[in-house]
């Protein structure tokens, strides 16, 4: 492994946790060692369960569509170019995170 794949192993990883951490924020259920995939799965779910009394929903909901559409691209990439891997990773917690600077106040979503 040469160091700049280290690098972004790490990287990765750092990414998939701060995510996770991030969905559990929403109020999703994010076992102990979650995939990208499933991760995606879950702000989507949020996305398109945000309270209906939310002022910002509509911004919010392309925020996070935004963040599960870099997951995605993250997930389809897999061990492959994984610069560019964590690049989408590093975007989507970029979109989850100005997302959330922007509510007034916490919104959880229950997750059925």
């Amino acid at each position: 492994m040469n160091a700049l794949t280290a690098r972004c192993s790490s990287g990765r990883s750092r990414a998939v946790e701060e995510l996770a951490e991030a969905a559990a924020k929403w109020g999703c259920d994010v076992p102990d060692d979650p995939g990208i995939a499933e991760l995606a799965d879950q702000l989507a779910h949020v996305a398109g369960h945000l309270p209906k009394d939310l002022t910002v929903r509509a911004d919010a909901a392309v925020g996070l569509e935004a963040a599960v559409e870099h997951l995605r691209a993250a997930a389809r990439l897999g061990g492959l170019l994984p610069v560019v891997a964590l690049h989408h990773l590093r975007l989507a917690l970029q979109y989850e995170h100005d997302v959330r600077q922007g509510l007034d106040r916490p919104v959880v979503v229950p997750v059925n």
